[in-house]
């Protein structure tokens, strides 16, 4: 059956998808760098680790963008996938953001706050990961001429991104709350916390941003 994406090149989809698990990558070493915080040790290995990840990340999306911009040809629109690149890169942007936060000053000391922090930078790896899949999905799709069937699994992977940031959304919602109502002695530290509370909420937003930007291809 013949498909409007017939003549799609695969190598810039090849290239997106690198660029999703260097973005992954990134994100990884974000969460161990505030698992390792909030226990009270020090994170600066992985935090860096985080820095270099993202910079990883920058080259592959440099290095696309300037072959899109040679004359590969995009069936679903040149504009549609920079907008996807875009929005996939401001997941590493936002995980890098986090690590260089907490490396400001050391977090609020307060063990129910720093496990609060933990589960919030754990439902968003889980956002992230899910957001990985749907990547892997969309590669699948591009092999298959846009098959109905593995739109549909894009789709529901789509929709399983928002469900996750909104649990992040929650948790986010939960610790800063726990924050605000405990750190009335020490407002520096509590503010500390809550900024990077907020950096990482910016992470599954960026993740279920990137995955609504697979809509449009959908809805062709």
């Amino acid at each position: 059956m013949e498909t409007p994406f017939e003549t799609l090149d695969s190598t810039p989809f090849d290239m997106f998808y690198e660029h999703a698990k260097s973005v992954e990558k990134t994100v990884e070493h974000m969460l161990t760098a505030v698992t390792v915080a909030s226990q009270g040790k020090d994170a600066s290995k992985h935090i860096e680790a985080t820095i270099s990840a993202e910079l990883d990340a920058d080259h592959i999306k440099t290095d696309l963008r300037n072959h899109i911009g040679n004359g590969v040809r995009i069936a679903i629109g040149r504009d549609t996938f920079l907008h996807m690149l875009s929005r996939q890169d401001r997941i590493a942007d936002y995980a890098q953001n986090v690590a260089e936060q907490i490396s400001f000053r050391e977090l609020m000391v307060d063990d129910q706050a720093r496990d609060n922090l933990k589960i919030m930078a754990e439902a968003v790896h889980k956002t992230v990961e899910k957001y990985s899949e749907a990547v892997d999905q969309l590669n699948v799709l591009t092999q298959s001429g846009f098959a109905p069937m593995q739109m549909a699994v894009l789709n529901d992977l789509i929709m399983q991104v928002n469900i996750l940031e909104h649990k992040a959304d929650e948790c986010e919602s939960t610790a800063a709350a726990y924050v605000f109502s405990e750190g009335d002695d020490k407002p520096l530290a509590a503010m500390h916390m809550y900024r990077i509370l907020q950096r990482l909420d910016d992470v599954a937003n960026a993740a279920e941003k990137a995955a609504n930007a697979f809509l449009p291809m959908l809805n062709k």
